[in-house]
């Protein structure tokens, strides 16, 4: 990239981009359509059962529409992933420090929070179908988008405890990316509890969780530091 100095600043034009003409917003509006049609239909009934022509239907668009915008059932989940996912960030604060609770409740909303949003952006059929993916086919587009949605999450979180100024119990120095990885562990293995029960709610998952976090927080962190946890200061 070129360098703005006091001798080319002239030259470089300060028009802003141009806005999506008609046409282009109606693509985005019609892709939006189709994703949220094929969102409720794995939902309905499952992502092995629907076909690309189930979904052109309920979109009132042809296949052939479909297969354009996103090449196969794979491409359509890959982009109900990556843009929930974008979405749901740009809007969470969920992963903003807090100090109004003792730390566990905190965690625990936190976490929660997570898995509701997770839960928002596709259904447990979808959420299933790529981890099955995932572990089946490691190396498809799916697999390696799926795996990077789950990067980003641990990435969240490890920033997330990283605001805390910690006290151990042990009063050993706290390694919070070590810690963030212990409660990430946690938390995954009570979300694919979650998708695998069909009929398991977000009320009862809280309860599996908190059963499981709770206790594991009590045992790391320093009592002091549970009933009012403090953060760093800030470096200006």
């Amino acid at each position: 990239m070129t360098p703005v100095t006091p001798q080319n600043a002239e030259n470089i034009s300060t028009e802003k981009p141009h806005a999506p003409g008609l046409r282009d917003r109606k693509k985005a509006m019609r892709r939006e359509e189709i994703l949220s049609h094929a969102k409720h239909l794995f939902a309905k009934q499952g992502i092995n059962a629907t076909t690309m022509g189930d979904i052109a239907e309920a979109a009132n668009v042809s296949p052939p529409t479909v297969f354009n915008y996103f090449g196969n059932k794979d491409g359509i989940l890959i982009a109900l992933i990556t843009e929930g996912s974008r979405k749901a960030i740009a809007h969470d604060i969920s992963m903003l420090p807090r100090t109004d609770a003792d730390f566990a409740s905190i965690v625990m909303d936190t976490l929660v929070t997570v898995s509701t949003g997770t839960l928002g952006i596709a259904g447990k059929r979808v959420w299933r179908y790529s981890e099955a993916a995932t572990i089946r086919h490691p190396n498809t587009e799916l697999a390696r988008e799926y795996t990077r949605v789950d990067n980003k999450l641990l990435h969240a979180l490890k920033q997330f405890i990283g605001y805390y100024d910690i006290t151990l119990r042990a009063g050993t120095p706290a390694d919070t990316d070590f810690l963030a990885e212990l409660i990430f562990g946690v938390w995954n293995a009570e979300f694919f509890a979650l998708i695998k029960d069909e009929e398991m709610d977000i009320a009862t998952h809280k309860e599996r969780l908190s059963a499981r976090i709770r206790p594991l927080i009590q045992l790391l962190f320093d009592d002091a530091f549970l009933a009012s946890p403090v953060l760093k200061p800030i470096r200006l």
